[in-house]
């Protein structure tokens, strides 16, 4: 297959038409289209894919309504109308595809698909497909099942990493789709249309057993026990449906939730301002008060010279008669000595007598001493006076009012400019929020808990179920024996036909195993010759592969190597691409939406010289961060046979235009 021309209009961010012409020249496969993120790169992945098969992917492999893509600007200006051309070579035949919608006349604003008229067009080598084979005959040239593997999005190529992961759901839809690739549901549908006719064949087996005498036991057995099958294999289908189901709307909530982690950030965003302003306003009233208080205090800084100057003049006057007080206890302690000195006439050292010549000196001495106490004057209570007005003096000390009041100041602006900051916030945050509801979002929250607990139970009940399946088999195929062992048995032409058909259905599944196991080892010989290609590391031996088409990388000595780079991961998931690319179709085009951005510039060589010689065409689409054309390309430049620039016009706009490197 190879694409030969793209136009589209109004899709996505492209209104205006835009036309791409693919290299054809298999000496020059490679085409280039350049543009920033953001800028409609993916679009023109999904207007491939929705030109041929009517569906645009989104995010988790989410279909893409067509309200959304309509181009926002054309729908402002009230036209809805999306149109995407695609012209492409498979074999011999030339293909051209239109396919349009446009909005239906008694819709004002579309909100859903079912808004839109639908409309393709297929002609064939210039002859018009009739209208009820143009989707078989695009999936006949171009098999929808397989666009996975030539559409390819590099920014999901970790969801082929759950391929090793046993159990992975994700990896299990991978897997089924690539068995669908491959072709093993053709055999599986065989097996399953066998298994109904032998539960058909079961059924007449046990009505015409029942009317043989010696074989009617055998006939309630197989009756029984075919019904118990049938039983059990609806209850399997319906929790197979309800497990499908819950985990339809298990996504769909996380991806609402997805959605709505910015609101709920914005919520918790909101209650963490909320209560800021508490808390501010809080610190508001302290520092008003405080500086209020200090403010009625203020008085006593402008008295404070005044106050430190009598305090200094009262503690002079407190210390001048604290020592006039000592001196007169000094002199009062001496005038009683000597009083009772001149009683006793004995001195208290020595107690000899005191001579009347040294009686009449301490007579004059005490007349001395009494006549200095009469002199003195009672300091004691000038002393209390003073004690008190330095008392009082203290109580009118300075508060340094200036500096904490200008420390105040600073913290109130500060603490009023956070304040209207932080209710400005919250008016912004309520504007984005209005119109959410937060509980709902914790309903839902609650609800995708519960959809993934129900399908944990839901697996368990199917295991079990299964278990039961193949016990019951197993009783039923013991039971066939014994019947073809019995006279009335072998010559039951209801026998021969249940004999015929769980024979073929066995061959069937024996079929379906051997088919699995050779294309498993196909895509693992494949996918190791083009890891080896592309790896910078020449020691790994290879790839093995899994049940669930999960590929190791062995190392030199052949052990599987456990811990992987994200380049290693990225490298063998291109690889097993190419692998089933190779195994499951012809050589056809290969569209890499982003496909280097793990990688180191080795690997990006390896893989730009490997997969343009597996490929009829080789499109990249990336941006400026994975790529640089002028230098990462010289390689591979004589190679390039078509380079695009996607610009932007505006926000909602981008248009695409031939370049050069």
């Amino acid at each position: 297959m190879k694409l030969i021309q793209l136009k589209a209009k109004n899709f996505m961010p492209f209104k205006e038409q835009l036309s791409i012409d693919f290299p054809t020249d298999e000496a020059r496969n490679i085409m280039l289209v350049l543009g920033d993120n953001m800028r409609g790169k993916t679009s023109l992945l999904n207007a491939i894919r929705w030109g041929l098969y009517g569906k645009a992917i989104g995010r988790h492999s989410r279909q893409i309504p067509l309200h959304l893509i309509a181009n926002k600007d054309a729908t402002l200006e009230d036209d809805w109308s999306i149109e995407v051309f695609l012209k492409f070579q498979e074999g011999e035949n030339l293909y051209e595809v239109r396919r349009t919608a446009d909005r239906r006349s008694h819709v004002a604003t579309p909100s859903r698909n079912a808004d839109f008229q639908t409309s393709v067009h297929l002609s064939k080598n210039g002859d018009l497909v009739s209208g009820a084979d143009v989707e078989s005959e695009i999936n006949q040239a171009a098999p929808e099942q397989i666009s996975r593997f030539f559409l390819f999005d590099g920014e999901l190529l970790q969801e082929y990493e759950e391929l090793l992961v046993e159990g992975s759901d994700q990896g299990r839809r991978i897997k089924d789709t690539i068995e669908q690739v491959l072709g093993v549901p053709s055999l599986t549908m065989g097996r399953d249309e066998l298994k109904a006719m032998l539960r058909d064949a079961q059924k007449k087996q046990a009505q015409a057993m029942a009317q043989i005498n010696s074989l009617k036991g055998a006939a309630t057995d197989s009756e029984r026990l075919t019904a118990e099958l049938e039983a059990r294999e609806e209850d399997l289908k319906q929790l197979s449906d309800k497990l499908g189901d819950t985990r339809v709307r298990r996504e769909t909530l996380d991806e609402e939730l997805e959605a709505a982690a910015s609101l709920i950030a914005l919520d918790e965003r909101l209650k963490g301002a909320k209560n800021k302003v508490g808390e501010l306003k809080a610190l508001i009233d302290e520092k008003s008060d405080e500086r209020r208080k200090v403010v009625s205090m203020a008085w006593r800084d402008m008295l404070g010279a005044k106050v430190a100057a009598k305090k200094a003049s009262l503690l002079r006057r407190q210390e001048a008669l604290q020592e006039s007080s000592n001196e007169d206890a000094i002199l009062n302690n001496r005038l009683k000595e000597t009083q009772r000195l001149l009683a006793t006439a004995t001195c208290p050292t020595c107690q000899q007598q005191i001579s009347d010549e040294r009686r009449d000196y301490f007579a004059r001495i005490v007349a001395e001493l009494e006549e200095k106490v009469t002199r003195q004057i009672d300091a004691s209570s000038d002393l209390r006076s003073v004690m008190t007005k330095l008392s009082k003096l203290d109580r009118v000390s300075r508060v340094e009012a200036k500096d904490r009041l200008q420390t105040l100041e600073r913290e109130l602006r500060t603490a009023s400019v956070n304040l209207q900051k932080t209710e400005n916030e919250i008016v912004e945050l309520e504007d984005k929020i209005e119109g959410s509801d937060p509980a709902a979002l914790t309903r839902k929250r609650l609800e995708r808990d519960e959809k993934l607990r129900e399908e944990g139970r839901l697996t368990e009940d199917i295991k079990q179920v299964k278990s039961d399946i193949q016990k019951t088999n197993e009783k039923l195929t013991v039971l066939q024996s014994r019947i073809r062992g019995m006279s009335g048995g072998r010559s039951e032409r209801a026998t021969a036909k249940v004999t015929l058909v769980s024979e073929l259905h066995d061959v069937f599944d024996a079929s379906i195993e051997h088919l699995r196991d050779q294309l498993r080892s196909t895509v693992e010989e494949k996918s190791s010759a083009a890891f080896r290609a592309m790896t910078t590391q020449s020691a790994y031996q290879g790839l093995k592969i899994n049940e669930n088409y999960g590929l190791s990388i062995l190392d030199s000595a052949g052990r599987e190597v456990s811990l992987r780079s994200a380049g290693a991961e990225q490298v063998v998931a291109l690889s097993l691409i190419d692998g089933l690319n190779r195994t499951g179709r012809s050589t056809g085009p290969v569209i890499m939406d982003t496909p280097f951005g793990r990688l180191d510039m080795q690997h990006r060589d390896n893989i730009l010289n490997y997969l343009p010689s597996v490929t009829s065409q080789f499109v990249l689409l990336v941006h400026s961060g994975e790529i640089r054309p002028e230098t990462d390309l010289a390689t591979v430049k004589d190679k390039i046979g078509a380079v695009y620039q996607i610009s932007e016009v505006s926000e909602t706009q981008s248009k695409i235009e031939r370049a050069s490197i």
